[in-house]
């Protein structure tokens, strides 16, 4: 985060702010270039000079708030220290203007003198301890050390940094992000966020309370907010909207950004210590990741997806399977203390409306896991796959039944020539194998069913007509091809048989056997 006074926004329409962000371009690389030089020159130099050589960069017509917020960036990547090991700098002046006050020193030789004096108590040279006076104040300060950085990655950190100072004032945010929802929790937790969930279709959206909505601990608390950041955009995919305070407090504005408008602007958040997550939080979720993906079942298994509701408070499984719009949860409970477990139990419990299954470490079972909800699997070292299957296999079984019988009681109508099974599917928004169910016995007058699509009698009597004289298997699947059915499975359809020729089809004759 910037000081306030660094912040470069830009107002459109009157209500709505953007940061103004570095981009990527040849210009302002070569000014993150030169800034970076400065400070890598710099070393051994005194903090006033980096200083003067950077306020050079200003007057070339860089926005002075860009060149002073690279420069504080960093900044923070350095060490300056005080040239001086003889004396402690506090402790000189201290003694030099006791001395200057008990001899009344008032001109530049009386100065001298006291500073002689002084020199003599504290046994060093007098050039020594003038050097020592000052050498603590900022300007005086030596470079020591400077931790470089790649200038992409520099201007990506400044523009991370922008939009945390815009948050800074903001009264509220909202925002969505796909993964990484255990480490954006942890983070509001520890950083003491006042937030709120709401669920929808595409996952759930996350109020916090912004700094300037709270009486109290503002700096602070707007501190934390920023320092979410990181978390939220470290994720897959990100959204935040926020009100933010104008600077007179007289009008609210909206900031809003996505993953896809910021991708290459502010994706990079290493520097500022993001606590990157493990792959998996332990080795039993690993070993089961490893089984299930080998296993090739269908279902997509993801990693800590989107948070659940359990009443007023969070819960995200450590797993989901996805196929097709369906989806199960999984939820691994190992090693726990009983406060842990009765918290694990009242939010599994809460939740309603989701499939869940709960796999518990056989060694801790106990009579209160008896109140949760779902599918309860126990495992000794590794979480079993075949439960699981057998779990996701009925799941499917039952959700493909409603699916038929869904596509039973609805009214279908064909329309066009070639209408296929998949389209049917797609229309009533059900399994494949729920439509091929529901049609087994289904006839559609007007049409003739050839493999996995519907014809119209219309274009069947066009192939028909095609087909008439034909005799080489090679000419008839020419003629079908257009037609976008399964030719072998439209001439058996239409009632022909092949007569093969080897594997050679100019060979292979057709023959009309029945009048279908």
């Amino acid at each position: 985060m910037l000081q306030s006074n660094l912040l470069r926004v830009r107002v459109a329409k009157g209500r709505t702010v953007r940061p103004v962000y570095a981009q990527l371009d040849a210009r302002t690389l070569s000014l993150a270039e030169r800034v970076v030089e400065a400070f890598k020159d710099g070393v051994g130099s005194r903090k006033g000079e980096l200083e003067d050589r950077l306020r050079a960069f200003e007057d070339e017509g860089f926005d002075y708030r860009l060149v002073r917020g690279l420069s504080t960036l960093l900044e923070r990547r350095c060490v300056f220290e005080a040239d001086s090991t003889v004396v402690n700098p506090r402790d000189a002046r201290i003694a030099v203007f006791e001395e200057a006050s008990q001899a009344k020193a008032v001109n530049t030789e009386e100065r001298e003198r006291a500073i002689q004096s002084v020199a003599t108590k504290m046994q060093i040279r007098p050039e020594a301890l003038e050097k020592a006076l000052w050498s603590d104040v900022d300007a005086e300060l030596i470079l020591r050390k400077f931790d470089s950085l790649e200038l992409e990655s520099l201007l990506r950190y400044y523009n991370l940094s922008l939009t945390q100072t815009l948050l800074f004032k903001s009264l509220r945010m909202d925002f969505a992000a796909a993964g990484n929802w255990k480490n954006i929790f942890r983070a509001m937790k520890r950083l003491g966020l006042m937030y709120s969930v709401e669920r929808n279709d595409g996952g759930c959206t996350v109020s916090v309370d912004g700094p300037l909505s709270l009486f109290r601990m503002t700096d602070r608390y707007g501190t934390s907010m920023a320092k979410l950041l990181p978390r939220i955009v470290a994720s897959e995919q990100w959204r935040i909207k926020a009100d933010v305070l104008g600077r007179n407090k007289d009008r609210i504005y909206t900031f809003e950004l996505d993953s896809g408008e910021a991708k290459g602007l502010i994706e990079d958040a290493a520097h500022e210590a993001v606590e990157a997550p493990g792959p998996y939080d332990s080795a039993v979720e690993e070993r089961f990741a490893k089984s299930f993906n080998a296993y090739g079942s269908g279902w997509l298994l993801r990693r800590e997806p989107e948070p659940l509701l359990a009443g007023r408070h969070i819960l995200i499984p450590d797993f989901s399977f996805q196929k097709r719009g369906m989806k199960v949860y999984l939820e691994i409970v190992g090693f726990w203390t009983q406060e842990y477990l009765e918290r694990k139990i009242n939010k599994l419990a809460a939740i309603t409306d989701v499939d869940m299954i709960v796999a518990v470490d056989e060694s801790r079972a106990c009579s209160k896991l008896q109140r949760l909800k779902g599918k309860l699997i126990y495992y000794t070292r590794n979480v079993p796959i075949k439960p699981v299957i057998e779990h996701l296999v009925t799941h499917e079984r039952a959700v493909v039944e409603g699916e038929v019988e869904t596509v039973k009681i609805r009214t279908m109508r064909l329309s066009g020539d070639l209408v296929s099974i998949e389209d049917i599917a797609r229309e009533h928004g059900v399994s494949l194998e729920a439509v091929k169910r529901a049609v087994q016995n289904l006839d559609f007058e007007g049409y003739k069913r050839i493999g996995d699509h519907y014809v119209s009698n219309a274009k069947l009597i066009e192939l028909v007509t095609k087909l008439s004289g034909l005799e080489k298997l090679s000419d008839a699947l020419a003629a079908i091809e257009p037609y976008g059915i399964d030719p072998y499975q439209a001439l058996e359809a239409l009632g022909y048989t092949i007569t093969w020729g080897g594997l050679d089809l100019q060979k292979s004759r057709i023959r009309k056997t029945s009048p279908r």
